[in-house]
């Protein structure tokens, strides 16, 4: 191919524009191209890269035309029109992809034209909105999930959009109603005294300034029923423009569960003014020097001496977190000394064993010019019973009693929404399903509330694994089952690995005692001939019978 000389002027353009640059003549000889072409494509001078330039485009473009009919459409539209910009995919001679958007100008030299080709690289561009779109994805799949009256308000402060979640909350007819009325939809004045409107205002402004702000509002119906809300204000993108996006989430359950609990509360406070505080004292060497009668009292004893003689008798051997008592009451009285104050709860127990859950206070005074712990105890006994039937009936519906994590009933409800309401990338969600190897020997040998514990501890490290988002529940008795979305089989596969790993890592310390433990785990997806989601876990189950059999302590895939 005979060289064409290159005006000083165009290789200047070509080598300092921080583009891919090349220039062709109209029958597609490459006169020159930069150094910044040659980079991106790893090839090392213009010869190799003119000589492979048939490799550096796959046979079909993602339209599935051919790669070579539609550069040749695009070159003569360039040549007749002057002008013509594409996104096109070019690969490097290894075959790694690099999209680009093109422009292609033409000039005119000497009498003949030319085709100046910019290439702008696309890929890191093309991350950030593959990326964006998977967030805005997870913002869709949560805000369906969750049914919250939301809007949308721009730059004039104009309310410009809801959802039908608002006109349900108002009881309103339709959401024009909701945009016409929505100043009606609050009291003219706010709780604190301010006028709505003008409060209104500033936390939309604000929004637009910082990007987020989230506040409790009072609002009403138009019968003027009060409708205690939090809403949350977020500043995001709509077509190229700024606007704040409202979420208004009722209170009015949450505020009439907390005047309960407030009423409980204030119950049990007057009940304990009316009644002292165990209190005792603790000198810099660590020795219990003095009590009160209330403590007499709560443990039922004859006297002060008895209970400075046997203080650590009046606490069981090990704390429920396993920790020995007798260590764990002195760690805590020096950092009462170190730090001033100190605040948790402890078991108690009177000297027939009878349990004594307290809350102890541990202050450091000044007394005779040396520094003391005063330690008040509170008996939580009937505190706990009501707090944790309050804890029961909230969590109860989603929340497994035993290891915190969520429950057979909330993982197929919510885990079989998201699966069946993503269908079109169905290859990309996956079920785990594992259980603890031997755990039947870990309750013959330990006792079952070692195994609680061992269920606890497994339950807490493939929790601090795994994804905000992935469901992870307790399945039944030592199964657990998790659901992972936006994953390829590999991930699944190294993230089930990852947790038999960290599982068989863990050490669990209970009264004083080390016991190991490991699991076995089945994988599994949707495919072709798996329909349902019921069928995806079936399919998992088998293969964790397959790890069973291999040897346990391991993790298959079933398709």
């Amino acid at each position: 191919m005979r060289k064409r000389t290159v005006p000083d002027y165009i290789k200047t353009i070509l080598d300092v524009t921080p583009l891919c640059c090349s220039l062709w003549t109209e029958d597609l000889q490459l006169v020159d191209c930069n150094k910044d072409l040659l980079e991106a494509f790893e090839v090392s001078s213009q010869e190799e890269f003119l000589n492979n330039f048939h490799k550096l485009s796959p046979e079909y473009q993602p339209c599935g035309r051919p790669s070579s009919e539609m550069v040749l459409e695009y070159v003569q539209t360039a040549l007749k029109e002057g002008r013509c910009q594409f996104e096109w995919i070019h690969q490097k001679l290894s075959g790694e992809f690099i999209f680009f958007d093109i422009t292609l100008i033409r000039i005119r030299h000497d009498g003949q034209y030319f085709l100046i080709s910019y290439m702008h690289d696309l890929r890191e561009l093309k991350a950030s909105l593959a990326e964006m779109r998977r967030t805005d994805e997870r913002t869709r799949i949560m805000l369906d999930a969750t049914p919250l009256c939301c809007n949308l308000w721009d730059t004039d402060l104009n309310n410009i959009e809801c959802n039908q979640e608002a006109v349900n909350l108002f009881d309103l007819t339709c959401k024009q109603e909701y945009l016409d009325r929505f100043f009606d939809l609050s009291p003219e004045y706010q709780p604190n005294g301010r006028p709505s409107a003008e409060m209104a205002q500033e936390y939309i402004n604000q929004a637009f300034a910082t990007g987020r702000v989230r506040f409790e509002w009072m609002h009403q119906k138009l019968n003027k029923e009060p409708m205690p809300s939090e809403i949350t204000l977020v500043l995001v993108k709509y077509e190229g423009k700024d606007i704040v996006a409202g979420y208004t989430r009722d209170l009015r359950e949450l505020k009439a569960m907390f005047a309960e609990m407030r009423a409980a509360d204030e119950r049990t406070r007057l009940m304990f003014e009316a009644t002292p505080l165990g209190c005792n004292y603790w000198d810099e060497n660590g020795n219990i020097v003095d009590c009160n009668q209330e403590v007499v009292n709560l443990f039922g004893i004859s006297s002060k001496q008895e209970y400075l003689d046997h203080f650590f008798n009046f606490s069981p051997e090990y704390q429920p977190d396993g920790t020995p008592s007798r260590k764990k009451a002195m760690e805590k009285v020096r950092e009462a000394f170190d730090t001033g104050r100190v605040c948790f709860e402890w078991m108690h127990q009177k000297l027939n064993g009878d349990p004594i859950p307290s809350e102890v206070t541990l202050v450091r005074v000044t007394r005779e010019e040396k520094y003391i712990v005063a330690g008040y105890t509170r008996d939580l006994r009937e505190l706990k019973s009501t707090v944790t039937l309050l804890n029961k009936l909230e969590k109860l519906a989603f929340t497994d009693n035993l290891t915190g994590v969520y429950n057979r009933h909330y993982f197929m409800e919510h885990a079989r929404e998201l699966f069946t309401g993503n269908e079109e990338n169905t290859g990309s969600m996956f079920v785990i399903l594992f259980d603890l190897d031997h755990f039947k020997n870990i309750n013959d040998t330990y006792g079952h509330i070692a195994g609680d514990f061992i269920l606890k501890s497994v339950a807490q490290v493939v929790q601090g694994i795994l994804r905000p988002y992935d469901i992870f529940a307790r399945y039944g008795g030592e199964e657990f089952i998790i659901f992972i979305s936006n994953s390829s089989m590999s991930s699944a596969m190294k993230l089930a690995e990852r947790v038999r790993e960290e599982v068989s890592h863990t050490k669990c310390t209970y009264m004083g005692k080390s016991i190991s433990v490991t699991i076995s785990l089945g994988v599994a997806n949707q495919s072709e001939a798996t329909a349902s989601f019921e069928e995806v876990i079936n399919l998992a189950d088998k293969a964790l019978y397959m790890a069973k059999n291999n040897g346990r302590n391991r993790a298959e895939y079933c398709n």
